[in-house]
């Protein structure tokens, strides 16, 4: 005897979400709450009959509800549509920017500000690579930031000419090496000689496990960052002028030799 299309057995369900939200990740909230609630709602779905729209989702904080938009029974396969709230398109875009977007128009001006934001970090891009490559990276000035002075008259012997002049801001990036010494007063030379044996073990075996070692109640990690940030940032403003000063004199007489003596 045929068994009739109700009774059949249900193989397989999908679940239907707007586009948008395919991009998200499959441990996102949003994904994951759809997972569950499909779960929830189908754990007793054996046959086709007893397929029917699902009302629990009207309390879900994503989707309005959740129904059955296709039923296989040849195939086995059952499709179910999640409909979102209205607003969720915006909150995911909040989410993933960081930023309050609720209409179009929050949009339209946080892409401006992503694309001006864009050409500035691919100047950039370029000039990292060099200074990972090279330890000296440059971002050449743009024309937008030409300055043009205004023309005037020098003299060259007995002839005359008009001297033109325009400066335009580059930016340099210089990678130096921020070392940081950590040494402490173990005890005795037995202590210390211990303490030194199981280091260089672990430093061989496992590096990485060094890091975690415990020097006055702080890994070693925390001491050697904080240090090496202090450090990087305690130039003092006046050198950095004077860093300034010299690599502009550079750069613009085109000298090859460097003699810089900062006081």
């Amino acid at each position: 005897m045929e068994q009739s299309v109700e009774n059949k057995p249900v193989k397989e369900i999908r679940v239907t979400i707007p586009k948008y939200l395919t991009s998200l990740d499959a441990t996102n909230p949003i994904i994951t709450h759809v997972i569950e609630g499909v779960r929830r709602a189908t754990k007793t779905v054996k046959t086709m009959e007893e397929i029917m729209i699902e009302k629990s989702f009207s309390s879900s904080p994503y989707f309005r509800g959740l129904e059955v938009v296709d039923k296989n029974p040849d195939s086995g396969i059952v499709t179910y549509a999640a409909t979102p709230h209205e607003d969720l398109y915006f909150r995911v875009l909040s989410e993933l920017t960081g930023t309050v977007i609720s209409s179009e128009s929050d949009v339209l001006a946080y892409v401006a500000t992503v694309s001006a934001t864009r050409n500035t970090c691919d100047r950039l891009a370029g000039a990292l690579t060099q200074m990972e490559e090279t330890g000296y990276g440059i971002v050449t000035p743009v024309f937008e930031s030409f300055k043009l002075e205004k023309p005037t008259l020098y003299q060259s012997g007995k002839n005359f000419g008009v001297k033109l002049c325009a400066t335009g801001q580059s930016i340099h990036l210089i990678k130096v090496d921020v070392s940081s010494h950590v040494a402490p007063i173990i005890g005795e030379q037995a202590q210390s000689e211990e303490m030194l044996k199981f280091l260089q073990s672990e430093y061989e075996n496992n590096p990485q496990t060094v890091w975690e070692t415990p020097i006055f109640g702080k890994s070693l990690e925390s001491i050697v960052r904080e240090d090496i940030e202090q450090k990087a940032m305690s130039m003092p403003p006046l050198a950095k002028g004077k860093m300034q000063r010299t690599l502009t004199r550079v750069i613009n007489n085109g000298k090859g030799g460097v003699i810089c003596i900062l006081l």
